[in-house]
């Protein structure tokens, strides 16, 4: 019970799987019975093997690291574009472009995709550091549930762009976004582990990613098309 896997694995699910799949939930309420159930879950399903194949691939790689040289720069710069790399990709597969519903389906891929990201960091970050306080540990987790929104909403606006042909514009626009966020997330990283920065400047970083986050995703459900049978 006091495994560090274990524990990471009962908080991950807590903050990132469930709340993922009950948002998924809320965006197709109503439209079950109009939306291919096999679809459904394939949607879901790739999200989690992507976002392993990333987290895996940012992890080999070592970009997620703490170097003297550079300090997060390899994160903050790199991250971004891998991610949004496989995010792109996936919402692109003709199974759901094709669909007259593809942003619903993108969305339940984008959130599944960031919340298994999210759950795989949490885990290496737990077992990186496990003399971490709880406040800092919730810094953390708190930051992935915004990345969780964050990839989410991108992912219907990367699907209502690809309907628009200009997925790859706007997929570039979000990677840009998306560095400024790990650039926050690297400033809390560095509060965390090494004490820089002050805890006011990193709550602020939080609350503004959380903000930021939020309203893409929002604005991505607000246009959310009618589904006809």
């Amino acid at each position: 019970m006091d495994s560090i896997i274990f524990q990471g694995n009962v908080i991950g699910m807590l903050m990132y799987i469930i709340p993922a799949l009950m948002i998924f939930l809320f965006i197709i309420n109503g439209l079950e019975d109009k939306l291919v159930e096999r679809k459904l879950y394939l949607a879901c399903g790739i999200g989690v093997v992507l976002g392993t194949i990333a987290e895996l691939i940012l992890y080999v790689s070592g970009t997620d690291l703490h170097t003297d040289e550079l300090g997060y720069s390899s994160m903050i710069l790199v991250t971004p574009f891998i991610v949004m790399m496989f995010l792109y990709r996936g919402t692109y597969l003709k199974t759901f472009r094709l669909e007259p519903a593809a942003v619903h389906y993108s969305g339940g891929y984008g959130l599944f995709f960031g919340g298994t990201i999210e759950f795989w960091k949490l885990l290496l970050t737990e077992s990186r550091y496990p003399d971490m306080s709880v406040g800092d540990f919730m810094i953390i987790t708190f930051f992935g549930l915004a990345s969780l929104l964050f990839l989410g909403g991108a992912a219907m606006w990367i699907a209502y762009a690809i309907k628009n042909e200009n997925g790859i514009r706007i997929a570039g626009r979000l990677t840009i976004l998306y560095l400024f966020f790990q650039y926050l997330y690297a400033s809390a990283l560095e509060y965390v582990h090494f004490g820089l920065h002050n805890l006011e400047l990193v709550i602020g970083g939080l609350v503004a990613v959380f903000i930021v986050s939020s309203a893409l995703f929002h604005q991505a459900y607000l246009r959310l098309p009618k589904i006809h049978s």
